[in-house]
């Protein structure tokens, strides 16, 4: 996939503010996804993170019983936003079976739901001393690009 650089700045300014669970902030910075194609791209690259951090974290393809465990844990640090458990579940279980998010979840829920999760799922993800979630977004966004 090659990330479109205008899109991954916005994206990155946006999970800023999803990772410091800044409400207010949050929202403004998601005014910057007004147009279709900027909401898709955007969608698009969220959802491969969330795919490749949450192998990472669970060590290959999440389990149904591991998507639901993120999925609780997402929910539960991200009170701060509009989530819930079993939306997380819905999404984390269509992304991470190739399947369309169109029908599973209302399409208003899936931008915020992209980001929430891919920020939630960043920030949880064990780190290196001094190592930030933007660091190992910098990595995973290589190994994006890399796998075409």
């Amino acid at each position: 996939m090659k990330i479109d650089a205008r899109v991954e700045q916005l994206v990155r300014d946006t999970l800023h503010w999803a990772v410091k669970r800044q409400p207010a902030e949050f929202d403004e910075a998601l005014t910057a996804f007004s147009d279709l194609s900027a909401r898709h791209t955007a969608t698009e690259l969220l959802v491969a993170i969330s795919v490749f951090v949450s192998a990472d974290i669970c060590g290959g393809k999440p389990t149904p019983q591991q998507i639901r465990e993120l999925a609780n844990e997402v929910a539960e640090t991200e009170k701060w936003s509009s989530v819930t458990s079993p939306e997380i579940e819905a999404f984390l279980s269509a992304i991470l079976s190739g399947r369309p998010l169109a029908g599973v979840l209302p399409a208003g829920s899936v931008v915020v739901l992209s980001f929430v999760v891919a920020a939630s799922l960043l920030s949880m993800r064990p780190k290196s001393e001094g190592e930030w979630w933007f660091n190992y977004l910098d990595k995973v966004e290589a190994a994006i690009e890399a796998a075409g």
